[in-house]
Parts: C-alpha cells; sequence; structure tokens
C-alpha cells in the first residue's frame, strides 16, 4: 500500500487509513465513482447501477465500460468471511446469470427499474455526455453478452493473500473473462475524505508491512510449527524462576483460550528470536503474539498487529493499544507496536479483541 504523507507547518507525518465504517459505504464511493477505479487496460467506465438482480441474487454493481463490456463489480470488506471464501462463486454466478441475455431483455428486465430512476429510458441515454458512438456500443454489448466476455472486478479494503491467488488463477484460465482485484483504502486529510484505490497484481502478493523503526528487535518469523511445545521448551530453560514462573503463566492462559477456539497456537523461531503466535482462527495472522529475544529471552514482550486489530476488531482496538500504551502508535496509523510490560488488563483486552474478531462484528462505527 502506498503511503499518503501530510504537512503540518515545519513537519511531515505519516497519515495512517481510516476503516470504511461498513461495507455499504465503500459500496457507495464506488458507485459514486466507478472510473476511480484501476482497472487493466484503462477502460473508462461509462454506466453503473447498483444491486442488480442476477440468478437469484443482486450484483453490489454492474456497470459498462465504453467498449461495450459488462462489468461485474463485487464490493467487500475483508473481515467479511465472504472476502476470503464466496465472494468468487457469487460474482461468477452473476455472470452466468448474464451469459446469453440479449440487449432486450437487458434493458427490459433486469434494468428497467434502474433505467427509470436515473431518466433514462435505455443504456444509450444513459451515455448521456461521454464521447461513446452508441451504435458501436450496442454491437459491441450484444457480442460481450453472446459470448459470456465480461469483466469482474473485486474491491475489498484489504486483500486477503488466498483471495488474491484466487484471481489470480482465475485470469489465468477464464479465457474471455477478465478479472481486476482493487483494493480502496480512505485517508481523512483535514477534514476531507481521500480515497487510494490501486490494483493488486496477482502475480505478486502484497508484502507484509514492515516492523516500525523503534521496534526493530525483532524480525518476521520462520519457520512455525504448530503448538506450544517448542516455546515452552525455551521457557523451561531460562535461568530466571520468576520469570520462567510468569511465562509459564502466559503460555496456559494462551492455551486455555485456544481450547474453547478463541484462536490457534503455534510457536515460530527467527532468527533472533522465539514467537508464540496466537492467529485467528479463520486467518492465519495475529493480533498479539509473545516473544522472546534469543540474545536475552528475560526481556520477553508482547507484540500486537494493530493493522489486523483495526481490520477485525475495530471496536476494540482503541482499547487494546491504550492497555498496551500503544496509543500514539495507533493515531499515527502505524501497523504494529511492542508492549514490554504483559498486564492482565491487557491480557483482557487480547481476548476481547479476539471474541470480536470470531464474532465478525468488524470496524467501529
Amino acid at each position: 500500500m502506498s503511503d499518503i504523507w501530510q504537512k503540518d507547518g515545519e513537519k511531515w507525518s505519516l497519515v495512517g487509513p481510516s476503516d470504511f465504517r461498513n461495507e455499504q459505504e465503500l459500496h457507495d464511493r464506488i458507485v459514486e465513482a466507478p472510473e476511480m477505479l484501476p482497472l487493466g487496460g484503462q477502460p473508462q467506465i461509462v454506466a453503473a447501477y447498483r444491486e442488480v438482480p442476477l440468478g437469484g441474487g443482486s450484483a453490489d454493481v454492474l456497470a459498462f465500460a465504453d467498449n461495450g463490456r459488462p462489468v461485474v463489480i463485487e464490493v467487500k470488506l475483508s473481515r467479511n468471511a465472504e472476502a476470503r471464501r464466496a465472494v468468487v462463486a457469487q460474482a461468477l454466478a452473476y455472470a452466468a446469470a448474464l451469459h446469453g441475455t440479449t440487449v432486450e431483455q437487458l434493458e427490459g428486465d433486469i434494468l428497467s427499474s434502474h433505467l427509470q430512476q436515473n431518466g433514462h429510458t435505455s443504456l444509450a441515454d444513459a451515455l448521456g455526455e461521454e464521447e461513446v458512438d452508441a451504435g458501436e456500443f450496442y454491437d459491441n454489448l450484444a457480442r460481450h453478452l453472446a459470448e459470456g466476455s465480461f469483466r469482474i472486478v473485486f474491491v475489498l479494503d484489504e486483500a486477503p493473500a488466498p483471495l488474491v491467488r484466487l484471481t489470480g488463477y482465475l485470469e489465468a484460465i477464464a479465457g474471455s473473462i477478465l478479472v481486476d482485484l482493487v483494493t480502496v483504502s480512505a485517508y481523512e486529510v483535514n477534514g476531507a475524505q481521500i480515497l487510494l484505490p490501486q490494483r493488486v497484481d496477482p502475480e505478486h502478493l502484497p508484502e507484509p508491512p514492515p516492523a516500525q523503526p523503534s521496534s526493530t528487535r525483532w524480525s518476521r518469523p520462520s519457520p512455525t510449527s504448530r503448538g506450544a511445545a517448542q516455546f515452552r521448551g525455551v521457557v523451561e530453560a531460562m535461568a530466571d524462576a520468576a520469570q520462567r514462573e510468569r511465562l509459564r503463566q502466559l503460555v496456559e492462559w494462551a492455551e486455555k483460550y485456544a481450547a474453547v477456539g478463541l484462536w490457534r497456537i503455534f510457536t515460530s523461531e527467527g532468527k533472533t528470536g522465539h514467537g508464540l503466535l496466537l492467529r485467528l482462527p479463520d486467518e492465519n495472522v495475529t493480533i498479539a503474539a509473545i516473544y522472546l529475544p534469543k540474545d536475552a529471552p528475560e526481556n520477553y514482550y508482547l507484540w500486537l498487529q494493530l493493522g489486523v486489530g483495526r481490520r477485525r476488531a475495530g471496536n476494540t482496538v482503541e482499547t487494546l493499544a491504550k492497555s498496551a500504551g500503544l496509543e500514539a502508535e495507533l493515531a499515527k496509523g502505524n501497523r504494529a507496536g511492542g508492549a514490554e510490560e504483559i498486564t492482565d488488563e491487557l491480557l483482557h483486552s487480547i481476548v476481547e479483541a479476539y471474541r470480536e474478531a470470531s464474532e465478525g462484528r468488524g470496524a467501529k462505527g
């Protein structure tokens, strides 16, 4: 993701992204300005309609490019389970329902009410002031409908890696179907909302965000093993009895909640340390993890993925950050931070954040 920087007087500061309050807000922005989407080949979107009934469901947005190609747009927040599972099948079902229809059926049945709401009698009317040859547009539209040669666009606030791989595979085998995966980030700058849409290249998965410069004690852990056995072994080898007992308690705490399905435990060993990773049940990311530096395991600390917290536990992430002393990191939009003091209050906040993530309540607001 590209960074947004703002100058306030003489100082430049990083502007962190703000979460979409709900899926409808992201949906509205796309309908208001579908031309913002950076689609492959840079086609111009000349008409767009929301909640179009197709195949027993409703496509989020059905749009049309200036070359007459229909564009099925599905808008999801990444915390929505459909963003990781059903969204591709959903979009294909809409495309299948559209395949084989005639222009007359499209305008007279599928889009009739949408055209009327906008004061139009046909797609030709909807083209309005666009510099598009209506005859050529209709000829191309009829061909695309007959051949099923559509464009499918997935729009999310963040793109889960499994979805990136899936859309890449679909694009590779789909033949006449064009596939785009677009992320849209929102920023608040001087009271105005700034949107940053970016096309995700399936051949290059998004890299995980780097650790913040102020917290460079830990390099990304690898490899990992399931469970806490390896981590527990490191703990039992510690010389300080008090610290050893405290870490035993933390491992037992982690195993207690893993047993009820709140998270999955993995142990990692990297070049500089060992980690106890608390992964979400439905996604291979963590909100919290405990790390033991190899050169000084007594300086263990808790690492919080604030970016994941914003995305999956938006209602409790502020409390979590406050409990960890990371309010400033959260306010700056930083994606991660470390807490050296692991208090009972912090552990409680972690549990609440994972509960929210499991319940799927999502972003605040």
